[in-house]
C-alpha cells in the first residue's frame, strides 16, 4: 500500500469562460443588490399575495445543490464505495459554491443587509434577545455551521493526500470517517429546517416536509454532479453507478409526489406535472435501461431535466401554494430574472477558479482502516460537542426569558423548542474538535 500521493498538477484555467461568468454575475447580482438597496424590495416581482419571489427559489433551489455535495461525499466514504475518489472533490466542491450563491439572496432580500448583526446572539436595542426556539435562527445556525463543516472537511481532504502527511494517514482517515458521520445527520437537520421554515409560513404541515425537502437536495444534487462528472471527463462506469442512484432518487420522489397528490388533489396542475414527469418519469424511464446509464448524452440530457424540475418544485412550493392561499399572482421583474442569470455566473465562476488549483482526489480513506482507531478524534468531537451544548445551554437559560417572549405578551418556550439548535450546535462543536484535534497532531509536518 502506497503511502505517499503527489498533487496533480493544476488544470488549464478557462479563462475566457471564467471571465464572462464574472461579468453575467457582476450584472446579474452586483446590479440588483444596487437597486434593492437603494429602491427597496418593491422592484422584485413580490407582493403582498407573494412575499416571497424568486430570489427565496433561488436561495432554496442553490442550497438544495450545496446540501447534497458533501452529503454524496460522505455517504459514499461511509459505504465504503471504492469509486467514490472519481466525484468526491468535485461534488464538495460544488456544495461550497452553491452554498455561497445561495447566501446572497438572503442578503440581498431583506432590503437592508446592514441589519442582519440582528441575527446574531446579542440583545437587540430594545432588550429583546433573538429567539432561540424560532425556525429562522436555526436555519441561520444550521446553514453556516454546515458551511463551515463542509469546508473544514475539504481542506481536511486535501491535507491528508500531501506526502508530507503520510505519517498521519491513519489519524486523517479516522478524522475524515468521523467527519463524514458528523456531516450526514448534519446535513439531513439544516434540509429538514429549511422545509420547517416554508411549513410554518404556508400553513404546510405534513410528516412528510423533512425527508421530502432532503430527498428533492439529494437528487438535484446528484444531477448536477452528474453533470460536472460528463463535463470534467470522469469514466463511463462512474457515471453507470451515479445514474442508478439517481433513478433510485427520482423514485422516492415519486412517492412522496403520489401521497401529497393523494392527500391534496387540488395541488395538481402545469407545474406539478412538470415536476413528475422531470424527476421521477423520465429518470425512471430512461436510467432504469443499462444501456442508457452508459450513454453520456441520455445522462446529462436527464440530469439538465432534473435540474429543470427542481426548479420548477421550489416555485410550487415556494409561489403556486402561497398564490393558492391568497388568490393572488405573481410575475417576476427584471430584477429576478438578472438575479437567476447572476447566481449562474457567480456558482461558475467560482467553481471553474477553484477547480482549476486543485488536485484530483487520489486516495481512499478507507484504506487506512487497518489499524485500531485512535481515540483522540472521538474524545475530542465529545469534547467540542459538549462544550458548544453546554454554552449554548447556558446563554439560553440566561437570556431566553429575558424577554423575546414576554415582549409579545406570551408565557417563554419550553426546553423542547430550543432541542433543534441545540442539536445543530452539538455536532457543529464535534466536527470543531475533530478538525482541531486533527490539525493539533499534525501541525509539525
Amino acid at each position: 500500500m502506497s503511502q505517499t500521493a503527489l498533487p496533480a498538477p493544476p488544470h488549464h484555467l478557462p479563462w475566457l469562460p471564467v471571465l464572462l461568468c464574472v461579468l453575467l454575475a457582476a450584472w446579474g447580482l452586483g446590479w440588483s443588490a444596487i437597486r434593492i438597496a437603494t429602491e427597496g424590495v418593491g422592484v422584485l416581482g413580490v407582493n403582498n399575495a407573494v412575499p416571497w419571489g424568486w430570489d427565496i427559489v433561488l436561495f432554496v433551489f442553490w442550497i438544495g445543490l450545496g446540501h447534497a455535495g458533501t452529503l454524496i461525499s460522505a455517504i459514499l466514504l461511509l459505504s465504503g464505495k471504492h469509486w467514490r475518489c472519481s466525484i468526491a472533490r468535485q461534488a464538495e466542491l460544488m456544495t461550497l459554491c452553491a452554498v455561497c450563491t445561495a447566501a446572497v439572496f438572503p442578503l440581498v432580500h431583506v432590503g437592508r443587509a446592514w441589519m442582519l448583526w440582528q441575527m446574531a446572539p446579542l440583545p437587540l436595542p430594545g432588550g429583546v434577545w433573538p429567539e432561540l426556539a424560532s425556525a429562522l435562527v436555526w436555519d441561520a445556525a444550521a446553514i453556516s455551521s454546515y458551511l463551515l463543516l463542509s469546508i473544514l472537511f475539504f481542506c481536511m481532504g486535501i491535507r491528508g493526500e500531501h506526502p508530507r502527511q503520510a505519517q498521519y494517514r491513519r489519524l486523517w482517515a479516522h478524522s475524515c470517517l468521523l467527519m463524514a458521520g458528523i456531516l450526514t445527520p448534519l446535513v439531513v437537520m439544516v434540509h429538514s429546517i429549511v422545509g420547517s421554515d416554508f411549513a410554518l409560513t404556508l400553513r404546510w404541515q405534513s410528516v412528510i416536509i423533512p425527508p421530502y425537502f432532503v430527498c428533492g437536495a439529494l437528487l438535484s444534487g446528484m444531477a448536477a454532479v452528474q453533470l460536472i462528472a460528463l463535463c470534467t471527463g470522469c469514466r463511463i462506469g462512474v457515471i453507470a453507478k451515479m445514474a442508478q442512484l439517481t433513478a433510485a432518487l427520482g423514485g422516492a420522489m415519486g412517492v412522496f409526489y403520489c401521497y401529497e397528490l393523494l392527500a391534496e388533489p387540488s395541488l395538481w396542475g402545469n407545474t406539478y406535472a412538470t415536476m413528475l414527469i422531470f424527476n421521477t418519469i423520465i429518470p425512471l424511464a430512461v436510467l432504469s435501461i443499462r444501456k442508457m446509464r452508459f450513454n453520456r448524452l441520455a445522462v446529462g440530457a436527464v440530469s439538465l431535466g432534473i435540474l429543470w424540475g427542481m426548479w420548477q418544485e421550489r416555485v410550487h412550493i415556494i409561489i403556486e401554494r402561497s398564490i393558492k392561499l391568497t388568490n393572488g399572482t405573481y410575475t417576476p421583474s427584471g430584477v429576478d430574472i438578472a438575479m437567476a442569470a447572476g447566481s449562474i455566473g457567480l456558482f461558475l465562476a467560482l467553481f471553474f477558479c477553484i477547480k482549476s488549483q486543485l488536485p484530483q482526489e487520489s486516495l481512499d480513506p478507507r484504506r487506512y482502516l487497518t489499524t485500531p482507531p485512535p481515540t483522540t478524534p472521538r474524545k475530542a468531537a465529545i469534547i467540542g460537542s459538549g462544550t458548544l451544548v453546554l454554552t449554548a445551554a447556558l446563554w439560553a437559560a440566561a437570556t431566553q426569558w429575558a424577554d423575546t417572549a414576554g415582549a409579545a405578551g406570551s408565557s417563554p418556550r419550553g426546553v423542547l423548542y430550543y432541542i433543534p439548535a441545540l442539536l445543530v450546535l452539538g455536532l457543529l462543536g464535534a466536527g470543531l474538535g475533530v478538525f482541531i484535534n486533527y490539525i493539533k497532531n499534525t501541525r509539525k509536518s
